[in-house]
């Protein structure tokens, strides 16, 4: 088994590949509705950004489940839609040999050279003894493989659907599919663990850093303090209470970090004036973000290089852009995230 990953583009791979199998194994069985729908739930797979292009979930299992989805249109009677899917694998792998044997018999039959109809028009294929008497273009399961087939004039056996009971290859697709679920599965515990201890990092980010005067938000992926009143009377001069809080705020994180790594980003925030710039961030709200980590480093362990400093843009603050909440968006806000995984999407 290969290495589990939590990898985006990996799970999808798995996830194609586990649909893939499971829509042969339908065909197999003669069960056409269940193949079509399992192949109908993958979507567009050759689109832009999809599975087929470079990096996504795997072109060769892309091109296997094209080629799968055209024999079922085919032997359904579907000959356009089988076509269209063909047409696709050629526009992933133009040297298929599938795709190419399928197109002349569909070429041949859109000009009158052969004549076709489907097998059956229901789910559950039937095993019929005895020959067609028209043409039929099917699907003919042999070991273990899906192949188009023409009947030629005449009919014959290899003009109807007939089942390959070989029980090998069924045991393997079998393993194959337990082996893709047993990987999924593992992909989705771990990101399970992952939320779980991030979950349980932010926790306690939240209950060490709560303190008078500060309002703790907790988000996803962080948490963000934010003090009650303005920390800046003014430019980038602090008040005595923005100073004591944000310097018993350094102590806390440095306490904290010693079991739970956190990265700190202090944001600076400011409020646009009369001829100023409305948006973009501000050098009084850069100044305020580094005055602030000063405060932050002092009495800790910490140094100025720990924190990330950032501008905000001035219609952004952590209050509503009013009048009466100007005071209160001279500030700066602190985004807690804790050292580990992301979380998942």
């Amino acid at each position: 088994m290969s290495e589990v990953t939590d990898n985006p583009v990996d799970a999808r791979a798995l996830h194609l590949q586990l649909a893939v199998s499971r829509a042969h194994s339908a065909a197999r069985a003669g069960d056409l509705d269940l193949a079509a729908r399992l192949l109908d739930e993958l979507g567009e797979l050759d689109g832009p950004g999809q599975p087929g292009e470079p990096g996504g979930a795997g072109r060769s299992t892309v091109v296997a489940a094209l080629n799968l989805r055209a024999k079922v249109h085919a032997q359904r009677g579907e000959l356009p839609e089988a076509d269209a899917c063909w047409s696709r694998v050629e526009a992933l792998a133009p040297d298929d040999p599938d795709a190419a044997a399928g197109r002349r018999t569909l070429a041949k039959i859109a000009a009158g050279r052969r004549h076709a109809r489907p097998v059956v028009h229901t789910g559950r294929v039937a095993v019929i003894a005895g020959a067609l008497a028209a043409t039929v273009v099917g699907v003919a399961l042999i070991g273990g493989a899906v192949k188009l087939i023409d009947g030629g004039e005449g009919g014959g056996a290899g003009s109807v659907a007939e089942a390959d009971n070989g029980s090998e290859r069924l045991s393997e697709e079998s393993r194959r599919a337990d082996e893709l679920k047993a990987r999924l599965a593992a992909i989705e515990g771990d990101r399970a663990a992952d939320a779980e201890q991030r979950d349980s990092a932010l926790d306690e980010v939240a209950k060490r850093l709560a303190m008078p005067g500060v309002e703790i938000r907790r988000h996803a992926g962080d948490v963000q303090l934010v003090f009650r009143t303005g920390v800046f009377p003014y430019d980038s001069v602090i008040g005595p209470e923005g100073a004591e809080a944000l310097t018993e705020i350094g102590r806390r994180l440095a306490d904290l970090s010693a079991g739970t790594p956190v990265e700190t980003t202090v944001v600076g925030h400011s409020v646009a004036v009369p001829g100023g710039a409305p948006s973009g961030g501000s050098v009084v709200a850069l100044n305020r973000a580094r005055v602030a980590a000063q405060y932050l480093a002092q009495d800790s362990d910490l140094r100025l290089t720990d924190f990330r400093l950032v501008s905000a843009d001035q219609r952004r603050g952590p209050f509503p852009a009013t009048a009466a909440n100007a005071p209160r968006n001279r500030t700066v806000t602190l985004l807690i995230t804790p050292k580990g995984p992301p979380p998942t999407p």
